[in-house]
């Protein structure tokens, strides 16, 4: 009869950490039926490891908000480059007004003072930004840089940035606007 005790408290105890395990396991999004027989099998050892093991639940919650931050900051870059693009349209019209009235073509490269050798020519695929108080335009190109430059709509120490540059940089640091600067 003392056997037949004993092998039901062992039994009892099986089910107690099985069924304990298994809640867990379910409350962090993990299969409480396979967490079950874990529990009853390994009794403390199933207990610490659903307790050490990451709760999916909270992971899953995390990447959702990651995805939909993602998704709201695609969204409104979208909707900066449609105003980039409106503003450096409007930069253009007003650069070519201004130069049917001064009777100029400030969109030929300018040259280095002296030298006769034209600036650095950045690739046109090149995309900058640039800052204008604590606001960041762009992408624009590289001419329209110039263009702005030659407009004093941007000055030596704006700060400017493109794909492969470190952090932002004054325009006077800069080597591909350096002998527009001169």
């Amino acid at each position: 009869m003392l056997a037949n005790d004993a092998f039901f408290i062992q039994l009892a105890v099986w089910a107690v950490f099985g069924l304990i395990c298994a809640i867990i396991a379910h409350g962090r999004g993990r299969s409480p039926v396979a967490w079950f027989f874990i529990g009853a099998l390994l009794s403390c050892i199933g207990l610490i490891l659903v307790l050490v093991l990451p709760d999916l639940k909270q992971q899953e919650e995390k990447e959702r908000r990651h995805q939909l931050e993602t998704r709201r900051l695609r969204e409104q870059l979208a909707k900066e480059r449609q105003i980039a693009d409106l503003r450096h349209n409007q930069v253009e019209q007003r650069l070519g007004v201004h130069d049917q009235a001064l009777g100029l073509d400030t969109s030929a490269p300018a040259q280095i003072a002296g030298s006769g050798q034209a600036p650095p020519q950045l690739p046109n695929s090149t995309q900058w930004y640039y800052a204008r108080g604590t606001e960041r335009l762009g992408p624009v190109s590289a001419e329209t840089i110039r263009h702005l430059l030659q407009a004093n709509a941007v000055h030596r120490s704006t700060l400017v940035w493109t794909e492969g540059m470190p952090d932002w940089k004054a325009l006077d640091q800069v080597d591909a606007f350096r002998g527009d600067l001169a």
